[in-house]
């Protein structure tokens, strides 16, 4: 037989069999269908205010989310394994860090994602067959309740080994807050550093929803997420260059809006560039320092509507320097970098500028140092120029004054011939001045500043006066103040702000710098550290009953308030 025919054979024979096989076994194969499962939500045993429907959750940050499913099988099987999941709502938003939450069947958690929207996932797999089946909810996490807005307390607690904050959660003493304490610590799981004395809030556009919350503490500074004050970063990643002496004085931010993040540091200027872009991908270093012919700069930002204009004031050579921060140049272009000669030459007349008699300034030549400075007016963030009241003292601390400052767009003209009160530390005039230390100033709109500022009496550090500047006769006893508001003897008012809310324009509260909020130690009559909060009138009289108190604080450094995001 040939070899070619004897394949032909041994194929047949081959198919024959497998067929005869096949028949054989007909019958004997059993198919199921593979195990088909559907997912719900047990409506009736979870909290309505969190699981809102079958597909929609709500829960505060660092609160504990619970969610009970459902399962329907179409075949029943006990072997099955979970996972919950938490993924991005968007794709141009990256996943989150807290990734996986649980692997058992229903979902018992603490949420700490910073407020945004996400997606919540729980996945169901049979392990028999190996196939999964899913289910999204849509997982909204709002700002906890002392993330949110209200009045932070920075407290010093030398035996719990730093300091840490509170947060009372009212705006402006309308309605009673709740008071929720060591909120950085519950955040980090340890406190701030000991020596931690000034927090200052930054807020950018409100489409952003961004705040910055920093601190300052010896030789340091660290920044947190303003929604639950975790650990951010701190300055040593915070400069390209790092100065070879931190000494972190002040910071904000320009415009309203948030464009340049400006901070001092041991007197020199720094800062940064940032917008909508670069704002969400840190980090963003300063550069190096903005240096001239001024040896150090007092820590103050008198900042103009645009935002791209900056008043500083030279502490060395007293003096008003207004800098271009989109350019690094000083205004006006005009005039060299030469101390006391940023201005053209005063022109506003020599009686001006009279010791006794004047009420003028030259913007080149003050002469006094600088001891406070705050915005007396509202500005919208674009073209309205505040005023600011800043408070000069001379070496001997023996004579203040009060000088009503404009920083302008692109500088303003060295004429200036009222603006400058003497404030006469006697008793029918500016009663404890020269020793006051505590200041706060009411904001107004344009047209309405109310002309009015509030001080500590010096040596009795229980009574805020209220002084009213203006010209009733000749200089230098023309401006007088009063008694405002006075604690029980042996109170000790450590601090006191207006409320000034940071709202844009168009949302600015009706008690926009009607509040003056003033914390105090009264351990001395054994009623420890309290927080007051008082209505102020429309011609800056401070109530004679405060509006609200909250108490059991420890010894109180700082106060400030935090909007809420997006306002």
């Amino acid at each position: 037989m040939s070899k070619h025919i004897l394949r032909i054979t041994i194929i047949g024979f081959l198919a024959v069999a497998a067929f005869s096989s096949c028949k054989k076994d007909l019958g004997n194969y059993d198919y199921n269908d593979a195990n088909v499962i559907t997912i719900s939500t047990d409506l009736a045993n979870v909290d309505p205010a969190v699981v809102i429907s079958n597909d929609s959750i709500v829960v505060k940050q660092n609160d504990s989310l619970k969610v009970n499913i459902l399962l329907s099988q179409s075949e029943a099987s006990a072997d099955l394994s979970f996972e919950w999941t938490v993924v991005q709502n968007a794709a141009t938003l990256a996943n989150p860090t807290q990734y996986v939450l649980s692997n058992s069947q229903q979902l018992r958690t603490k949420i700490s994602l910073p407020p945004n929207l996400y997606k919540l996932v729980i996945k169901v797999t049979d392990k028999k067959t190996g196939v999964s089946f899913y289910k999204f909810y849509s997982l909204n996490v709002d700002t906890s309740p002392w993330g949110g807005e209200g009045w932070l307390v920075l407290q010093d607690q030398p035996t719990e080994g730093g300091c840490d904050i509170a947060m009372i959660t009212s705006r402006d003493g309308v309605s009673r807050g709740t008071i929720y304490r060591d909120v950085y610590f519950l955040a980090n799981n340890h406190k701030l550093p000991a020596g931690t004395n000034k927090m200052s809030v930054m807020n950018y556009a409100n489409s952003l929803r961004i705040q910055k919350l920093t601190f300052f503490y010896p030789n340091g500074g660290l920044q947190v997420r303003s929604v639950d004050y975790m650990d951010s970063s701190n300055h040593t990643n915070w400069f390209a260059i790092s100065p070879s002496n931190i000494n972190l004085q002040a910071n904000a931010v320009s415009p309203i809006g948030g464009q340049y993040e400006m901070l001092l540091n041991n007197g020199q200027l720094f800062y940064q560039a940032v917008n909508a872009t670069t704002i969400k991908t840190p980090p963003i270093m300063y550069g190096a320092p903005l240096v001239g012919s001024w040896p150090s700069l007092s820590p103050f930002f008198l900042m103009s509507g645009g935002g791209l204009y900056c008043s500083f004031f030279d502490r060395t050579n007293r003096c008003f320097l207004h800098i271009n921060l989109s350019n690094n140049t000083l205004i006006p272009t005009t005039q060299a970098d030469v101390a006391n000669q940023h201005w053209p030459a005063y022109s506003g007349g020599a009686a001006n500028l009279n010791a006794t008699t004047g009420r003028g300034y030259d913007l080149n030549a003050i002469g006094r140092n600088l001891v406070y400075a705050e915005n007396a007016q509202l500005s919208d963030g674009t073209t309205i120029n505040p005023i600011y009241y800043c408070i000069f003292r001379n070496n001997a601390n023996d004579s203040s004054f009060m000088y009503q400052y404009t920083s302008g767009l692109t500088g303003i003209a060295n004429n200036i011939a009222t603006g400058r009160y003497y404030l006469k530390d006697a008793a029918s005039n500016v009663f404890g001045i020269n020793t006051a230390s505590i200041f706060a100033v009411p904001a107004f709109s344009t047209g309405s500043a109310s002309n009015v500022f509030y001080y500590v009496h010096g040596t009795n550090s229980n009574t805020i006066y209220v002084c009213n500047p203006g010209y009733t006769g000749t200089m230098p006893a023309t401006t007088t103040s009063h008694l405002g508001y006075s604690f029980p003897v042996g109170t000790v008012i450590k601090t006191m702000k207006v409320f000034k809310s940071g709202y844009n324009a168009a949302n600015t509260p009706s008690t926009e710098s009607r509040v003056l909020v003033v914390a105090t130690d009264e351990t001395a009559a054994g009623k420890g550290h309290n927080v007051y909060f008082f209505n102020l009138t429309s011609t800056g009289e401070i109530n004679s009953t405060p509006a609200d108190v909250y108490s059991g604080f420890d010894k109180i450094v700082d106060i400030i308030f935090k909007k809420g995001l997006g306002l």
